[in-house]
Order: structure tokens, then C-alpha cells, then sequence
């Protein structure tokens, strides 16, 4: 992904998540890691890329500031981890925003296991349609 971005001619946003104290996933879930600096730190390699950052604190990494920009280009393709949370409620709040929007394979994943990955891509192939589901290689 890393190698992606540095060939990839748009735009791109790096988007990281911080849990709020306050917010259900802390309350409700009782979830309450990426609070503090050390789960939220910079990954060496994506650091190196000098992305800006944009933070959000929801499922979707879609919120005010980042939506402005990507309201800027005609197509947003998503790349990260996990594919069947983060990946997919941005994916469908782009879409619901009528923004095109597809989901680069192999750039995405999960820590949640094979069969929810191929779950994940699979509703994902429903949501958006086939062609919205692509690989990197489309890209570059």
C-alpha cells in the first residue's frame, strides 16, 4: 500500500482514528485503546510518505473536513484496515454521499480473520457493485 501511494497520481488523505473518553466505543463497548499517543503514533513507513493527517473518532472516516475534500474529485478509492468496519462504513457513507467510491482488494484488510475479509468484500461487491471492487493494479 505503502509503495501504492507513492506511484498513485491523485490525491490522497491518510486517516487515522482517536477514541474519544467519551464516546460509545469507550461506554458502551468498553474499548480504550487509540486514546493515547501510543496506539496512535505514526506508522514508520506511512509517516515517511508526509501525508497530511485527518482524525476522526467514528466508524466512517468520513466528517466534515474530510468530506470537502474528497466532495474535490470525481472518484475515492479506499485503502486501509479493517475492511469490514472502517473500511466498508466509509465506503457506504461515500456512497450515500454520492460520491463514486471503490475498494482497492489488496490494500485492505482485517485483523478479524480470512472468511470475515472475504464477508467483508463480498457485501461490499453487493453494496457498491462489482466493478467498485478493484486491484491496485487498476490504479497505476
Amino acid at each position: 500500500t505503502v509503495e501504492l501511494c507513492r506511484m498513485f497520481r491523485g490525491g490522497i488523505i491518510h486517516c487515522c482514528f482517536r477514541n474519544d473518553p467519551t464516546s460509545l466505543f469507550n461506554t458502551q463497548l468498553g474499548w480504550t485503546r487509540f486514546s493515547d499517543s501510543a496506539d496512535t503514533a505514526p506508522i514508520e513507513e506511512i509517516a515517511a510518505l508526509d501525508l497530511p493527517v485527518y482524525w476522526a473518532s467514528t466508524y466512517s472516516r468520513l466528517n466534515e473536513e474530510t468530506l470537502a475534500i474528497v466532495q474535490q474529485y470525481d472518484h475515492v478509492y479506499l485503502a486501509g484496515v479493517f475492511t469490514d468496519i472502517s473500511i466498508a462504513a466509509t465506503a457506504l457513507d461515500l456512497f450515500d454521499h454520492k460520491i463514486p467510491v471503490s475498494v482497492v482488494t489488496d490494500c485492505v484488510a482485517t485483523l478479524h480473520g480470512v472468511d470475515v475479509q472475504s464477508a467483508a468484500l463480498k457485501s461490499l461487491d453487493h453494496a457498491l457493485g462489482r466493478k467498485h471492487i478493484v486491484n491496485s493494479k487498476v490504479l497505476i
